[in-house]
């Protein structure tokens, strides 16, 4: 099973994640999140961050989700490779991100990406197991 594709939107990019569970869906909107903006095999996973948040739902926990791993890109230079979720529930996520600081000799910048956005969220039980859809802000 793929684990992510990207789609064109307007002026915006989107990803498909395609995920058995919630922990894997998490994990892959991550990787393809990160796929946008470098090449994630450069990228040494020698450092590492905690990552706890609460929503009130699983789409809203996804969005805080990659926005605070747009935040720790944007504000700390901080490049997310690897992801282990610890605690995941609909409502609250607990996480280890390891990665690196951000090298312009090193590391690419492919695209911006500003804010994962709640336009055409959408979070669906498929056969196979889950299927999102998230625009990004870019």
């Amino acid at each position: 099973m793929k684990k992510f594709e990207t789609f064109e939107h307007t002026a915006d990019i989107g990803l498909k994640i395609y995920a058995k569970d919630s922990k894997e869906l998490f994990i892959n909107a991550a990787k393809g999140l990160f796929s946008l903006i470098t090449d994630l095999n450069k990228v040494q996973a020698s450092d590492k961050i905690s990552v706890n948040l609460e929503d009130d739902n699983r789409e809203e926990l996804l969005i805080s989700w990659l926005n605070e791993l747009i935040f720790q890109f944007s504000a700390r230079n901080f490049i997310p490779k690897e992801f282990k979720i610890n605690k995941i529930s609909d409502k609250e996520l607990n996480a280890e991100v390891h990665g690196e600081n951000l090298d312009s000799a090193k590391h690419k910048i492919l695209s911006e990406v500003k804010a994962a956005t709640y336009h055409e969220l959408e979070i669906k039980e498929t056969q196979d197991g889950l299927e999102a859809r998230i625009i990004f802000d870019t």
